[in-house]
């Protein structure tokens, strides 16, 4: 029932609650921004594709759905945390935080300074953890030739051990597997686009003088020519042809002549050398500043609530069942029902296809035991502090009954990585009843059913 106690416990993956007003800025002005950008034009060019053909839809839904999922939730993240303007916030804490350092000389000496350092910290290496996002969507969500090139290089680098250990032949078959199943679901058309679009906003987003000679010395045109036309790692054929007649002289040529490994060897070179060691240290610092500050702020306001930032490790959030109104005219109520399945399957998306006999038993209100003043819940919203990893954890009432599997959040709620607001930030709940109705009534499996212990 709505304000009823809820529960979750999982382990939930990271958030970024105590972070500096500039670092917030950073992720909201610079960071998110570009890299939800670099992911649009990914999507623009797999989404034209999988409506083009069934065969291309098959093979990139599942890729999409995985670069959809961060770019929805950073739009998310920025909507939220602009609607409660959380820099406003930030900066308000840090006054108040200052202020009361400044009230005793032992916490003046201990934290006067600890913001200012933070603020200042990111400053001096903003351009360094931009510069790692940015291949992060480049080298490793963008074009798949770089995937199939990091495979490759790994084997170039052992190739001389497997020759000694006899280990060769097998490790060669490896990569064949290895090469069937990537191959399988892959367009060059598609990688091509998708390729010359991210280099251009690769390079447009760090400038030129950051980029390895040999992406400032082609347009990102000339490369996808050269690269799609000729090399190994974006044609099945070319690539099984290049394992059959390998060599230490082809393997020297694939080095010296590929493009596609050229770009990928040349950049991740560029990426390892010349920005993590400063991410590196950006990172050592930063923790044990925020070590500082979080250590004042426990001394300094000793009843006020917080809680440790989540790092995969064990966490337990409590909230009560409720709906939200996160913007203007928009209202969430707390649960939803069949009915609003039906609905979506009404509308002809293909999303949500259904198998005639849940519309029969929708239609013919076929609840079971599991029905609650005449509705089949479905989902239900909590106030809980979720994040990514809670997928699956269990949700659990006053009594420690089962109430739900946690699976997701609102779209506003995404915000809480780095700001939780319990007035909008909302947990989705898959509500147990339903889960045992579609074993029990729908699917017909009720002996499963009857080996628990089901709770009214």
């Amino acid at each position: 029932m709505p304000g009823e106690f809820t529960m979750v416990y999982g382990f939930p993956g990271r958030t970024e609650q105590h972070l500096s007003s500039e670092n917030l800025k950073f992720y909201m002005d610079k960071e998110r921004p570009a890299r939800i950008k670099m992911r649009e034009k990914s999507l623009s060019v797999i989404d034209a594709g999988m409506r083009s053909s069934d065969e291309i839809r098959i093979k990139y839904a599942s890729k999409q759905a995985r670069i959809a999922n961060a770019w929805k939730k950073w739009i998310g993240q920025i909507g939220g945390l602009k609607t409660v303007d959380a820099m406003q916030i930030k900066r308000d804490r840090e006054a108040v935080y200052n202020k009361t350092a400044a009230t005793k000389k032992e916490w003046t000496e201990k934290y006067g300074t600890v913001i200012a350092d933070m603020n200042a910290l990111v400053g001096k290496y903003q351009d360094a953890e931009f510069g790692y996002s940015m291949a992060i969507e480049y080298l490793y969500v963008g074009p798949e030739l770089f995937g199939r090139a990091r495979g490759v290089s790994k084997f170039l680098s052992d190739y001389e051990s497997f020759q000694v250990s006899g280990e060769l032949d097998a490790e060669i078959e490896k990569q064949r597997k290895s090469a069937e199943g990537f191959f399988k679901n892959y367009d060059e058309n598609i990688d091509k686009s998708i390729f010359v679009l991210l280099t251009e906003e690769y390079m447009n987003q760090l400038g030129s003088d950051k980029m390895p000679a040999i992406l400032k010395d082609n347009t990102p045109e000339e490369l996808a020519d050269m690269i799609y036309s000729k090399s190994i790692l974006t044609n099945k054929e070319r690539y099984m042809d290049f394992l059959d007649k390998l060599s230490a002289k082809s393997l020297s040529k694939l080095q010296k002549k590929d493009y596609g490994y050229k770009v990928w060897e040349e950049t991740n070179n560029a990426f390892l050398t010349q920005v993590i060691p400063d991410v590196r240290v950006y990172s050592t610092e930063m923790d044990a500043l925020l070590k500082t500050y979080v250590a004042g702020r426990m001394e300094m306001f000793p009843d006020e609530k917080m809680w440790p930032d989540a790092n995969s490790t064990m966490r337990i959030t409590y909230g009560k069942l409720e709906g939200s109104a996160p913007h203007d005219g928009m209202k969430y109520t707390e649960h939803t029902t069949i009915d609003g399945i039906i609905a979506k399957n009404n509308t002809g998306n293909p999303d949500y296809e259904l198998l005639p006999r849940m519309k029969e038993l929708a239609a013919a209100k076929k609840y079971g035991d599991y029905a609650q003043d005449g509705e089949l819940w479905v989902c239900f919203t909590g106030s809980n502090h979720t994040t990514g990893g809670n997928s699956g954890s269990p949700v659990i009432d006053a009594e420690g009954n089962l109430m739900g599997l946690n699976f997701d959040r609102s779209w506003e709620s995404t915000m809480s990585d780095f700001m939780f607001d319990a007035s909008r930030c909302r947990n989705i709940t898959v509500d147990i009843r339903y889960v045992l109705w579609v074993m029990d009534v729908y699917s017909g499996a009720k002996h499963l059913v009857d080996e628990m212990t089901v709770v009214k």
